[in-house]
C-alpha cells in the first residue's frame, strides 16, 4: 500500500490470526508509535490499527486480514495541534519549578465519550508523543469496562517513559492499581467513588515529591457509559476536583 502524506490504512485482524505488518519506505506510525523501519511487526488477532503517515510511506502486509482500507480523513491534525498545546503548558510548568505549586503543575487531560468512541486511542497518541519528546506524563485508566493497564474491573495508573509499544501495550513495571471487581461501577457506585479519591490521594503525593512528573501531567481515560447514571457518576465522582484542581478537557 502506498500512503499519501497524512492518510492512513485501517486494517481489522481476524479473530483467529495474527497479521504481518512492514515499513517498506518513508516513516509511518501506529496510535502515535512510529513502525520500526523494514522489520516485520506481528499484530495479534481481534486488533483494529490505523497505520498513519505525515509525509507519504508504503507499507506491506502479510496474512489475510478481516478488512483493509485506505483514508485520507482522520482527526489527526487535531490531536497532534492538541499535543503541542500540551507540550507547551509541559514548558512553561517546568520552567516554573521551585516557584509557585499550582503554576508548575503541567496539563491534565481528561478523554470523555461513549464505549468505543477511541478514547484508548487518544490517549495512547497523547502519551505517546509526548514520551518522544523526553517527557514521563501519567497514564489514568478509570475504565473498569476493559482496562488498558491492567485486568477489567480495576481503575489505575502508571508513568510512560517511552512510546507505547504497538503490540504489548502500556508498560506494566510500575502500575498503581485498586480493584473494583466489576466492570460496571453501578453495581456499587460508592466504591468505584472510594477508589477514585484514594487513587487521586496517591497521586498527588507522588506528584508533590517529583517536579518532573508533575511537569508532565497526567492523561485520564474515563469509562465509556456517558449516559443516564454514567453521567451522573462521571460528574458526582467530581473527577476533576479528585485528580487535580484544573483539568485541560
Amino acid at each position: 500500500f502506498k500512503l499519501d502524506p497524512q492518510s492512513e490504512l485501517r486494517v481489522e485482524v481476524l479473530p483467529d490470526a495474527t497479521l504481518r505488518v512492514r515499513l517498506v519506505s518513508g516513516t509511518a506510525e501506529i496510535f502515535g508509535t512510529e513502525l520500526p523501519p523494514e522489520g516485520w511487526l506481528t499484530i495479534p488477532p481481534r486488533s483494529k490499527i490505523a497505520i498513519f503517515t505525515w509525509h507519504g510511506a508504503t507499507v506491506e502486509l502479510d496474512g489475510v486480514s478481516e478488512s483493509e482500507y485506505t483514508s485520507d480523513e482522520t482527526p489527526m491534525v487535531i490531536y497532534v495541534n492538541t499535543h503541542a498545546i500540551l507540550d507547551a503548558r509541559r514548558a512553561r510548568a517546568r520552567a516554573a519549578q521551585g516557584g509557585d505549586l499550582e503554576a508548575s503543575q503541567g496539563p491534565r487531560v481528561i478523554v470523555v465519550g461513549p464505549t468505543d468512541s477511541g478514547k484508548s486511542t487518544l490517549c495512547k497518541m497523547l502519551l505517546s508523543w509526548a514520551a518522544k519528546l523526553g517527557w514521563k506524563p501519567t497514564y489514568v485508566d478509570l475504565d473498569i469496562g476493559q482496562g488498558s493497564i491492567t485486568i477489567p474491573g480495576c481503575i489505575s495508573a502508571t508513568p510512560i517513559e517511552k512510546p507505547i509499544d504497538i503490540v504489548d501495550g502500556i508498560p506494566l513495571e510500575m502500575p498503581l492499581a485498586y480493584f473494583y471487581g466489576h466492570p460496571n461501577p453501578s453495581i456499587n457506585p460508592d466504591v468505584y467513588k472510594a477508589l477514585m479519591r484514594e487513587l487521586a490521594q496517591t497521586l498527588e503525593t507522588q506528584f508533590s515529591g517529583n517536579a518532573e512528573s508533575r511537569a508532565a501531567g497526567m492523561v485520564i481515560n474515563t469509562m465509556g457509559w456517558v449516559e443516564g447514571l454514567g453521567y451522573e457518576v462521571i460528574i458526582c465522582l467530581n473527577i476533576i476536583s479528585y485528580l487535580n484542581k484544573h483539568v485541560n478537557r
